[in-house]
């Protein structure tokens, strides 16, 4: 058995009891203050220096006894605005906020490998640098801490992702690209008020929107390469004041994914083409309230994924390195891959049928085996050890 496992092992206790007060006490992203300070008072009563960056972000390094390159080990702690439905003893303590991706198992797994990598610090050659991330679920908290510096003079970055679709003991390791490019964007309709029961005397700007919907999807159908995978998805509507009057005022946010950087950069123009000639058609005017680019795609480059196959094989077998199909989710941990070349994501299993934890990311149901947190801390310490034995 590695000694990182081994001493990840012995701290399970700890970081599960980390793990429950995360997710009893979560927090929104751009505002995960208290997660902050218990981050930065772990790391200080291991002997450590954490700094505070990005406002609710964490740095800390842990140097080795031999000098070399250095290593980000990145987990983002951010939380959702998701009702928890699980009557679990750590339940949410916030009603309608949960940690419903994750997030309190990457925070408690790097608080984890901090112990794991000072009971192993012979074994670093060079420097391990711990990066604590607030905001992934808003595309923020990457670009903040990058523009800080947070990787100034790092070699290589590596992160994990719990995955309830994956059984706990697995990991997805896989070259090539793993999540999309992700972006946010809303429009708003304008036409004229008028009777429900005199619809020609108004401009119905609640019926404009919903063609408006309709055809976007004319973007992925007809405009675009369909060997490329691109999703289009309106997701939020808001139109009308009461059930018989015209509505006067619309407006529609949604998201755009796909792999292809190329494609990501055109899809803008030719959905303000086609929402601005819908709107002139049903006499409406058109304005794009914002389009924002949260993240670039996730591509797995193959040394780095070699790499991490090697360092799962020797903790968890041969067995356990699995490779899954990309999904369509963004990552803001992309801006962190694309400065850094020699970087990569691995999705760590943590379902369990037994345990209820197999619901999807993003549920009030969703719950994750604990037992991944000995994986995931072993994982992060594991692989910046090989890497720096390099």
């Amino acid at each position: 058995m590695e000694k990182t496992y081994q001493v990840a092992r012995e701290n399970a206790e700890y970081i599960t009891a980390m793990r429950r007060d995360f997710h009893m006490h979560p927090e929104p992203s751009k505002e995960e203050f208290r997660t902050c300070e218990r981050i930065v008072e772990e790391l200080r009563g291991m002997g450590l220096e954490p700094r505070v960056v990005a406002v609710t972000g964490v740095v800390c390094d842990i140097r080795g006894d031999r000098p070399g390159k250095t290593i980000g080990l990145r987990a983002d702690h951010d939380a959702l605005s998701v009702q928890e439905l699980n009557e679990v003893p750590y339940k949410s303590k916030l009603d309608g906020m949960m940690h419903a991706c994750g997030h309190d198992g990457h925070a408690a797994s790097l608080l984890g490998a901090a112990r794991v990598l000072l009971a192993c610090r012979d074994q670093i050659r060079g420097t391990v640098r711990l990066l604590f991330q607030p905001g992934e679920e808003i595309g923020y908290g990457a670009k903040a801490m990058i523009k800080e510096g947070c990787l100034e003079g790092v070699d290589a970055t590596f992160a994990i992702h719990l995955a309830s679709g994956i059984p706990t003991g697995q990991v997805d390791v896989a070259a090539g690209p793993k999540s999309a490019a992700a972006s946010m964007f809303g429009y708003r309709l304008v036409g004229g008020p008028g009777h429900g029961a005199s619809p020609h005397q108004g401009v119905d700007a609640g019926l404009c929107m919903s063609a408006c919907v309709l055809n976007l999807q004319s973007v992925v159908s007809r405009e675009f390469d369909p060997m490329e995978p691109l999703v289009l998805t309106v997701g939020k509507l808001n139109s009308g004041t009461r059930w018989n009057v015209i509505a006067s005022e619309a407006t529609f946010e949604g998201t755009v994914r796909t792999y292809n950087p190329k494609t990501f950069k055109k899809v803008p123009e030719a959905m303000d083409r086609i929402v601005n000639e819908t709107a002139a058609a049903y006499r409406c005017q058109a304005e794009r309230l914002f389009y924002e680019e949260l993240t670039v795609p996730v591509v797995n480059p193959e040394q780095a994924t070699a790499r991490a196959r090697r360092t799962v094989e020797k903790l968890l077998g041969e067995s356990a390195v699995v490779s899954r199909p990309a999904s369509a989710g963004g990552e803001d941990y992309s801006f962190m891959m694309e400065a850094v070349a020699d970087s990569i994501l691995c999705n760590m299993g943590s379902g369990n049928p037994d345990k209820d934890s197999c619901h999807p990311h993003h549920s009030g149901r969703f719950d994750i085996d604990e037992e991944a947190l000995v994986n995931s801390a072993a994982m992060y310490a594991q692989y910046s050890i090989d890497f720096l034995s390099e």
